[in-house]
């Protein structure tokens, strides 16, 4: 504690004794509201202290909740941005003990500010399943498969060109002449504007993304009411980006196009007065709203003007965020080099600026998780995303939309880790802790909790398929998994539509769980599906595209014997596996098994024998890489300054694997 020294490393015992004397005499009695009432007489660094404390005893969190429920109070806390973390677990302690502070706050910043003409919907604000996104759809050109891509950069053409007109252009002249500076605008909008941006930001940072859109639609709303000032056009766009955030990260989508279109109609009136971080933030925004939505051509391309925007000046948790989202862009158009980069500078730069155990360490560490087990570094990728989730409890406790997110992620890298051994009780344990924290703050039928228990779902097929092999019956798991996979379907099919990679997803799952139940005409029109919808999206050569590949190959193998268009499949597969990640990816060995038994079922024994000889050196490269911790995409070590980071990025080019020649026929 003792934030009231100047030394946090070295806390004074007098102090912290102090402040326990003024805490424990606080109660709820008539003579002490008084005392409670002058609390916040005190300087900032020493009534915050008082508060962490006061949020530790269950007996005044309800004095604390109303204490901190003044829009005036907390704007003090909320502006001393030294006291952000015990903000935050301030928060979290009353959230735990279901004191409704941020839904109070939000509140009663609308109440206060919202223009008198402005409606309130709910049932937007709890929005997750809308009907249209209203843009175009994705390229399916087959080059858009990353490691296809020829050229070393000429997305990156394309994207400045297609959005040239977002481009701040000097000869864009902003009606702002003469117009009012913010010192001259009423107390009244000055402060809608102060405590809205950092109020907004403070809740989404937090983990209450419903109460975050609230405050920052309203104050969208009086903005753009309110008089023209000077540097309008800079308060509109800061707004827009933090609102594209919440909605985005609660799969709001309905109202995120709204901001998106709002963010388009600011592109005319851009000048070079606008800086070039907050640019780049709102190009990340787009991007990562693109991302959620599963449109990976856009995302990659608004990653990229992003990047570009990217200056040496900007501040660090702007740089961390833009390399952060792009580097996950990378990752799904295959282009491993530049997200490897990209990431292992974000987590580098979050955890010497802010500290091991800040938030912006713990993003970073997920999205370094999600580059490690698209590379099939797994067993790296379960430790980092577990580091991931400690950091994200130690700041937001368990009940939190942040935390959920963490252990679903974890539970999936869980499942993939330990999919050759069977024993997926980790892997359970924590999809239903997911399960569990959004069905507490979401509605039944959000998209994170439909995500959530997808994870579930081929946890519970797994634990089935297991069970049966030991002559158990155990189809109530399998109706089960249906059940969840079905909803899961249904609301990606109402939210992206039929053409949408998530959706594929969907259908190859419902596929691999059709063939477990023995419904292999289904199962085979599910996996078709899976794989004309990834085709079409992401090209010929994706990993995605390979893996459908391989479920239906199985299918052909195992169960409906048809072994020549299994063997035509498995050979895509592999040529696809080999040429995204060589020789020793783990995926391998399940299409040489698969071709193994092909050939010995069609008495091609030359054949057979080829391929166990090529299982065989799989094994012993995958053992050697085991062993020695190898990985195709080491972390780079190397702390490189922004304009590095950008000249690397823009010149790299992509990274192929190095793939062993075809076997002869």
């Amino acid at each position: 504690m003792a934030s009231g020294q100047s030394n946090n490393n070295s806390p004074d015992p007098l102090y912290d004794l102090s402040l326990m004397a003024v805490v424990n005499r606080l109660d709820c009695k008539v003579p002490t509201l008084e005392r409670i009432s002058k609390l916040p007489e005190l300087p900032d660094n020493l009534l915050i202290d008082v508060y962490e404390l006061m949020s530790q005893q269950a007996d005044l969190k309800d004095t604390l909740l109303e204490e901190l429920s003044h829009l005036d109070i907390f704007r003090r806390l909320v502006r001393y941005t030294s006291a952000r973390g015990k903000l935050l677990r301030i928060v979290a302690a009353l959230m735990a003990s279901n004191k409704a502070l941020p839904r109070r706050l939000s509140d009663a910043y609308v109440g206060r500010f919202a223009p008198p003409d402005m409606g309130t919907d709910e049932s937007e604000l709890a929005e997750a399943k809308p009907a249209e996104t209203g843009t175009a759809a994705p390229a399916t050109d087959a080059a858009v498969g990353g490691a296809e891509t020829t050229a070393t950069m000429d997305v990156v053409a394309v994207a400045a060109s297609c959005l040239n007109c977002m481009t701040p252009k000097e000869d864009q002249a902003v009606a702002e002449a003469g117009a009012l500076t913010m010192d001259e605008l009423p107390d009244e909008d000055v402060g809608a504007i102060d405590l809205g941006l950092r109020l907004g930001s403070f809740l989404s940072e937090a983990g209450w993304m419903q109460e975050s859109i609230a405050v920052l639609s309203c104050l969208n709303e009086r903005l753009k009411r309110m008089q023209t000032f000077q540097d309008g056009i800079i308060t509109r766009l800061d707004c827009l980006q933090r609102l594209l955030y919440a909605e985005s990260s609660h799969c709001n989508f309905k109202l995120a196009q709204k901001t998106y279109a709002e963010l388009m109609e600011l592109n005319g009136l851009l000048t070079d007065s606008v800086p070039a971080p907050l640019v780049a933030m709102a190009y990340t925004q787009i991007s990562s709203m693109y991302f959620a939505r599963n449109e990976y051509n856009n995302s990659h391309m608004w990653s990229v003007q992003a990047m570009r925007h990217l200056e040496a000046s900007a501040p660090t948790r702007v740089a961390i965020d833009v390399l952060r989202q792009a580097a996950k862009a990378c990752v799904v158009k295959r282009d491993f080099a530049r997200a490897n980069l990209l990431i292992c500078q974000a987590v580098r730069r979050a955890r010497e600026h802010f500290g091991p155990n800040h938030q912006k360490y713990g993003d970073a560490l997920l999205d370094y998780g999600f580059f490690l087990l698209n590379v099939d570094s797994v067993f790296q990728s379960v430790n980092i995303y577990k580091e991931a989730l400690a950091v994200r409890r130690g700041i937001f406790g368990n009940m939190n939309f942040h935390v959920a997110i963490a252990h679903e992620d974890l539970s999936y890298a869980y499942y993939v880790h330990e999919y050759s051994t069977g024993d997926f009780s980790c892997a359970q344990e924590h999809v239903d802790e997911a399960v569990k924290i959004m069905k507490n703050l979401v509605p039944s039928n959000h998209l994170m909790l439909a995500s959530a228990k997808r994870v579930k779902a081929l946890l519970l097929e797994e634990i089935a398929l297991d069970k049966i092999a030991d002559g158990m019956d155990e189809e109530g798991l399998l109706l089960q998994s249906e059940e969840l996979h079905n909803f899961a379907l249904q609301l990606s099919l109402e939210v992206f539509g039929e053409v949408n990679v998530q959706t594929a997803k969907h259908y190859g799952n419902l596929g691999r769980l059709y063939q477990t139940m023995n419904r292999f005409e289904e199962a085979e029109r599910m996996h078709q599906k899976a794989i004309r919808i990834k085709t079409d999206l992401l090209g010929p050569y994706d990993y995605e595209v390979g893996l459908s590949i391989g479920h239906l190959a199985s299918l052909y193998n195992y169960q409906m014997k048809k072994f020549r268009q299994a063997e035509d499949l498995y050979l895509r597969s592999i040529d696809i596996s080999l040429r995204l990640f060589g020789r020793t990816y783990s995926g391998l060995e399940y299409d040489y098994l698969g071709l193994c038994h092909v050939y010995e079922t069609l008495h091609e024994f030359e054949k057979y024998l080829r391929y166990a000889h090529i299982l065989e050196n799989w094994q012993q490269l995958r053992g050697q890489n085991i062993t020695q911790n190898q990985s195709s995409y080491p972390a780079i070590e190397v702390d490189y300054t922004i304009d590095q980071v950008k000249s690397k990025f823009f010149s790299m080019n992509i990274k192929r694997v190095p793939t062993p020649p075809e076997p002869k026929n």
